[in-house]
């Protein structure tokens, strides 16, 4: 998932950067802020002014979390536990660790929430189009090829037992973008919090959950970029302490062949780009769960957006369909936190509650 979100704390000079009124976030109230590289995105640590001391302590540890997950978790690094599955698939089992046994699980509880609109085992058709390191297109995967790549997407094929994990069809593969970088902000907000701290903004490549509140006003503000058009804003959203975002959009990674942009995120019942969709934001308890939900909400789209939140834990959403003019469709709980730009004040519409 890419970010359509900015963090609050770097808002301001982004916004006079770009030449926007900066009246969502005064550009004197700037907070101590410090930045790296993790998990193929940016983090970022935001912390009230009274932890200003304490910010490189607590960013060096939230970044060895980043870092250690990313160990763990990434298929891109071939001594992973994620890497070593796919290598073992079809011949033995591999023994996880607590962060990767934890999180397969909660994947797998994702996958069968949306009735296959995601899939941890969706790797090999990720790889098919050209992205988690597969080989860059030239042409358009034939349908005898998705077809063979989507016999080895099953996530309930997979087998756990005893802290071990076994895909019992050599070419199955495990892909954990979905929800891997949710996982590892709430580890480090967890870590923050046990540090003592109580105000500070954790943004992990647009999945950010936020503690306390920052010392000019009541709660954080978080911005949320137009799909259309990146360096503007379609509003801001106002975050009370504790709530998480995550965001899936179809603009940051993507691959054009033959002047047509196919999005990176795949549906793992058809083996196609995901359609219909520019935009998902959803807002709930954890960041987990907001990572978790918003690839499914992507494929699922307006139709389907529904029937899943009616099964899924407590969660508000925004979505941006793929279409011009632009139009924003909220839940209402999200509508009450989230302010339009005025020009887009007459393009929100608020989605009807599920069936119940």
């Amino acid at each position: 998932m890419q970010p359509w979100i900015i963090g609050a704390a770097i808002l301001a000079c982004l916004l006079l950067a770009l030449g926007i009124a900066a009246r969502f976030l005064p550009p004197h109230a700037e907070l101590p802020s410090r930045s790296s590289r993790s998990m193929g995105g940016r983090a970022t640590l935001t912390v009230g002014a009274r932890y200003s001391r304490r910010i490189d302590s607590l960013a060096a540890q939230v970044q060895g979390i980043f870092e250690r997950l990313e160990q763990e978790l990434s298929a891109y690094r071939p001594d992973s536990a994620i890497s070593l599955l796919a290598e073992k698939a079809g011949v033995s089992s591999v023994a996880l660790s607590e962060d990767s046994w934890r999180l397969l699980n909660l994947a797998l509880r994702f996958d069968e929430l949306s009735d296959g609109a995601s899939d941890v085992t969706v790797a090999p058709l990720v790889r098919l189009w050209g992205f988690g390191g597969g080989p860059s297109l030239t042409g358009i995967p034939s349908e005898e090829t998705i077809r063979e790549r989507l016999s080895l997407v099953d996530s309930r094929r997979v087998i756990l037992k005893d802290r071990t994990a076994f895909l019992p069809v050599k070419g199955m593969a495990v892909d954990l973008g979905a929800i891997a970088k949710g996982y590892a902000v709430d580890r480090a907000f967890d870590l923050c919090r046990s540090a003592g701290a109580e105000d500070f903004l954790i943004d992990l490549s647009g999945n950010i959950r936020v503690s306390g509140r920052p010392q000019w006003r009541k709660n954080w503000q978080i911005g949320v970029r137009d799909p259309f058009d990146r360096p503007n804003l379609i509003g801001t959203i106002i975050l009370r302490s504790g709530l998480a975002l995550a965001t899936s959009g179809n603009y940051e990674r993507f691959v054009e062949v033959m002047g047509q942009r196919y999005s990176h995120i795949i549906n793992p019942r058809t083996g196609l780009p995901a359609t219909g969709t520019a935009g998902v934001t959803v807002l709930c308890e954890d960041a987990t769960t907001a990572d978790g939900l918003s690839t499914s909400l992507f494929v699922v789209g307006l139709k389907g957006c529904g029937k899943l939140l009616q099964k899924a834990p407590r969660a508000d959403v925004l979505i941006v369909p793929d279409k011009y003019p632009i139009e924003v469709w909220l839940t209402r709980g999200f509508a009450e936190v989230f302010v339009p730009i005025p020009q887009l004040a007459s393009a929100v519409r608020i989605l009807p509650p599920p069936l119940t």
